[in-house]
């Protein structure tokens, strides 16, 4: 999910990218003060800023490809569908945003935002349907990501409300993955997406094993979600 170069960051607000505000549209929901202990919330301040960088690179990437999909007459109902998924990826990095300032300082954000960040402009490419097929590609890792993350064993379900909104942003992504699936079916298939798509989530994996550690905190297996997270579904591209 490809983005600009621009990288103003604040104390106040870190970020990955800058992405443009929309002023109008409907308010996103407040996010509750977790109720986790000590351990737990720093583990999780220590992977948010993983999930804050995929919100925010995910919103100027539909952006854009939804901006150049309206450009052709012939795609305008893939428009409409893009910067539906535009619009949801914004209110999961407003909601994001503010749950990463209700918890504590992350261990080396600055590098693991680096890292994150070049990891997302590497998706990017001149074949939109082939940054789509990226993007198919690593938003059904997230959706694993999330699942480990909110499963009855691991430590985040000691908040409930909280794994209620990771679960909605899974929810939402999973349905991204259905839509632009479909999008890059009607476009083309063949091996070389399948090959780019799983590039994609192998570089994913090496950006997971930067925080290896604080998904163990998280009681969740950082090898295997690091192999599922690798393994590209049979027949998703």
């Amino acid at each position: 999910m490809a983005i600009c170069d621009s990288e103003a960051q604040t104390a106040a607000a870190p970020a990955c990218f800058t992405v443009p505000q929309h002023t109008s549209g409907s308010r996103t929901a407040q996010v509750a003060a977790p109720r986790l202990d000590e351990r737990t919330a720093q583990a999780l301040a220590d992977v948010l800023p993983l999930l804050c960088c995929g919100e925010e690179a995910a919103t100027i990437a539909f952006g854009r490809l939804a901006g150049r999909a309206d450009a052709d007459p012939a795609q305008r109902a893939e428009a409409v569908a893009l910067y539906m998924i535009e619009a949801e990826e914004r209110t999961h990095d407003a909601l994001l945003q503010q749950l990463r300032t209700l918890l504590p300082q992350p261990a080396d954000s600055t590098a693991l935002r680096a890292a994150a960040r070049r990891f997302h402009l590497r998706l990017s490419a001149r074949d939109q349907t082939l940054h789509l097929a990226r993007i198919v590609a690593v938003d059904s890792a997230v959706c694993t990501i999330l699942s480990r993350l909110t499963s009855p064993r691991a430590a985040l379900a000691q908040d409930p409300a909280l794994v209620q909104l990771f679960h909605r942003i899974r929810r939402d992504e999973a349905r991204h993955v259905a839509i632009t699936r479909t999008i890059v079916r009607e476009r083309s298939s063949g091996d070389r997406l399948r090959r780019s798509g799983a590039n994609a989530r192998n570089a994913l994996a090496a950006l997971l094993g930067l925080r290896g550690a604080a998904l163990d905190r998280l009681c969740v297996d950082p090898d295997a979600l690091i192999r599922d997270v690798m393994r590209l579904p049979g027949g998703l591209l």
